[in-house]
């Protein structure tokens, strides 16, 4: 049975018993009050009656049944009273409705009257059960010399009562049939709102959304239209470093405004605003993140946005790493292709009998080898990225590009992992070279390469590392400037491999890291990247 039907029986029969309780209430109420209508006018008239007068006067006359009998019957013809009896202070009657019972003995209680008071009560006499008032008749001495015994019978109370009683069921009826109608509307709204499910069904289901939920690999958001997270599993406040305990999960609980997830100012606006967003890029912490959303549909069409999260963190390490050893292999490559024409032109002088030309050319050219070696690695603490210098300094010069590199001495640790590093500089070095040979027809193909502290004058010294990379290309396109780091964004012509990869991963990098990358033309393009250090970090490489 579903869900709204058992509401509605249910309600049905909580209404059922309300109505049945508030019908034997009323009709209570009514014979209670028919009662004591009943017991006033009993009171009423036997006070009157014994303090009138002309019936003292009878009762203390030769024949008092002559005199008050006529009096009695107009009474009972003329008011709601049952019977109206007035007797000796023995009880002998000399008034009763039966003319049988005239002279007989009242069986009622007459030690109230005697005693001089008015009493009322519920007795059963000659004619049945009945609500009777005694009271006593005295002469001018105050003796009670007769008593008079006024009442009216339960039964024609009960039919008084039972006259109410089509008042009350129609009360009665008016009551079940708008509480069957609230009823209704309601079980018809939760039949709308629970699709016709059962408590157990739901629950099961409740169930199995939970266990999904917080079981996927990728992370669910539902964000309102108002910019409130409704629903947050598992997975997406791992990869959104949420942690707090008042986050919603799959269950009920308060939302929670977008602006309390501390999220990075993009992509919290992609979440506020709703809009559609199909595979975007974040960096969020250290993590890269593919964030997709569409409006919702089915049940919650209308009331939010479905947002998507995967996480591309460890993908992006490796592509890095991967284009990282690609730019060393490369390097090496060329390195070691310069490196056999200088053999070979060694060879050629020694076969031309020219030693001593030959001894000076290979002498020379270890030196000037050995001297960017010996000098980057001493001002380097980072191999790799000295390795990289030195390979990308013989691949520019393949190419007919000039590479200088300057290292200050004073500069602090560059506190990024190896494989980021060579991913952040091999790309701006490589795009910088590409971009000189392009102009080289107008200028001298020149790349200059800076690693510098923090200079004098803009903070604590040495608290940051500057890398500056610089060319004499053409520059970046206005019209690219803004866009220059988004994937797929180039001003080379497309590859096999595909273009506008290396930038973003730059891009992805600096964010990784808490850095900044700033870009300007000057007689080409300029790259600054200024990387954080922490300040025990920066003190303790002395200059």
């Amino acid at each position: 049975m579903s869900l709204a039907r058992r509401f509605l029986l249910m309600q049905l029969a909580v209404v059922a018993l309300v109505t049945l309780a508030v019908s034997l209430v009323l009709f209570a109420h009514e014979r209670g009050a028919v009662v004591d209508r009943a017991e006033a006018v009993t009171r009423v008239l036997a006070t009157a009656l014994a303090d009138d007068p002309y019936v003292l006067e009878a009762v203390t006359g030769p024949d008092p049944h002559a005199v008050l009998q006529p009096l009695t019957d107009r009474l009972l013809a003329d008011t709601d009273l049952d019977f109206v009896t007035i007797m000796a202070p023995d009880g002998t009657r000399w008034t009763h409705p039966l003319p049988s019972s005239v002279g007989e003995a009242y069986r009622g209680d007459r030690s109230h009257a005697l005693a001089g008071r008015t009493w009322t009560s519920t007795e059963r006499g000659n004619l049945g059960p009945s609500v009777r008032t005694i009271a006593p008749v005295r002469d001018a001495d105050g003796r009670v010399v007769a008593l008079v015994a006024t009442g009216v019978l339960l039964e024609a109370v009960s039919q008084q009562a039972l006259a109410q009683l089509p008042a009350v069921l129609l009360v009665g009826l008016l009551l079940l049939a708008a509480s069957a109608a609230v009823a209704a509307l309601g079980a018809r709204y939760l039949g709308r709102v629970t699709h016709g499910w059962g408590p157990e069904e739901l629950a099961q289901v409740h169930s199995l959304h939970d266990a999904v939920l917080n079981e996927a690999t990728e992370g669910l958001l539902l964000v309102d239209t108002a910019g409130a997270v409704q629903v947050l599993n598992a997975r997406a406040r791992e990869l959104l470093g949420v942690r707090s305990p008042a986050a919603p999960g799959p269950a009920r609980h308060d939302p929670l405004p977008v602006e309390d997830l501390d999220l990075p100012g993009a992509l919290a606006a992609v979440l506020r605003s709703g809009a559609p967003v199909q595979e975007q890029w974040f960096v969020v912490g250290e993590r890269t993140l593919i964030v997709s959303a569409h409006p919702a549909r089915g049940a919650l069409a209308g009331r939010g946005t479905i947002v998507i999260l995967r996480d591309h963190t460890e993908i992006s390490r490796l592509s890095g790493q991967l284009r990282a050893t690609a730019a060393l292999a490369g390097a090496l490559r060329a390195q070691t292709h310069e490196h056999a024409n200088r053999m070979h032109t060694v060879v050629s002088l020694l076969e031309l009998g020219r030693d001593e030309e030959a001894l000076g050319f290979a002498s020379a050219d270890m030196a000037r080898t050995q001297v960017l070696s010996e000098d980057l690695l001493a001002h380097l603490d980072d191999p790799f990225l000295a390795a990289l210098l030195v390979g990308k300094t013989a691949a520019a010069h393949e190419r007919g590009v000039e590479l200088e590199v300057v290292v200050d001495p004073g500069a602090p640790r560059i506190p990024v992992s190896p494989a980021d590093l060579v991913t952040l500089v091999g790309n701006l070095v490589d795009n910088a070279v590409e971009a000189a040979a392009a102009n080289a027809a107008r200028v001298r193909p020149v790349v200059e390469v800076e690693i510098a502290g923090a200079p004098e004058g803009t903070g604590p010294a040495r608290d940051t590392v500057v890398i500056t990379v610089a060319d004499t290309g053409m520059g970046i396109p206005e019209d690219l400037a803004r866009e220059v780091f988004e994937l797929g964004v180039t001003t080379k012509p497309a590859g096999p491999e595909g273009r506008g990869v290396g930038l973003h991963l730059v891009r992805e990098v600096v964010e990784r890291w808490g850095a900044r990358i700033e870009h300007r033309n000057d007689g080409g393009a300029v790259f600054t990247v200024t990387v954080p250090v922490a300040r025990d970090a920066a003190a303790g490489r002395a200059p």
